[in-house]
């Protein structure tokens, strides 16, 4: 499986190490970016790709609040991913579905819809709810929490041994 597998990120995990400082303080924060650069460097030298998307490019430009975490989320995102997914009729259909079948958010249902498509084992995400409604589905994509996708790196670790 981690010979194929491909990762997919949404963009809250793009945003999370440029979250406002009140969040840093919390230890779940600080885990969730940790584990977020792990990741990164595991694919990096595993080979493992880091695939991108039309939805991820639209909600960082989607970023008016803060022109300076807008820039820091884009050059984050640039530099992580190795590949890019382009929007096709499919994959907003299947957006449009998976919408229907309970994925809220503007972007939520257009993230599972592109990991899909681009046969990504892992969605990673830090929205709780997004990954809630997105396991009572029955997606290709599994969508995990960062500090969840850790543990079950680990078991694949100790059963490679």
């Amino acid at each position: 499986m981690w010979n194929k597998l491909k990762i997919y990120f949404d963009t809250c995990c793009y945003c999370r190490p440029f979250d406002n400082w009140a969040h840093w303080t919390q230890l779940r924060v600080q885990q969730e970016i940790t584990i977020i650069m792990y990741i990164i460097k595991m694919c990096a030298v595993s080979g493992i790709p880091i695939v991108g998307s039309a939805a991820v490019d639209a909600e960082i430009e989607d970023i008016k609040k803060d022109n300076n975490k807008r820039g820091l989320a884009r050059a984050f995102y640039e530099r992580t991913v190795t590949d890019e997914l382009a929007e096709t009729a499919s994959i907003i259909e299947r957006a449009r579905e998976l919408r229907a079948q309970g994925i809220c958010g503007e972007f939520d249902p257009f993230h599972a819809a592109f990991a899909e498509a681009c046969g990504a084992g892992f969605l990673i995400t830090t929205d709780d709810r997004f990954e809630r409604a997105a396991n009572k589905l029955d997606l290709k994509t599994k969508v995990i929490n960062p500090i969840n996708f850790l543990g079950e790196h680990f078991v694949w670790l100790l059963s490679s041994t």
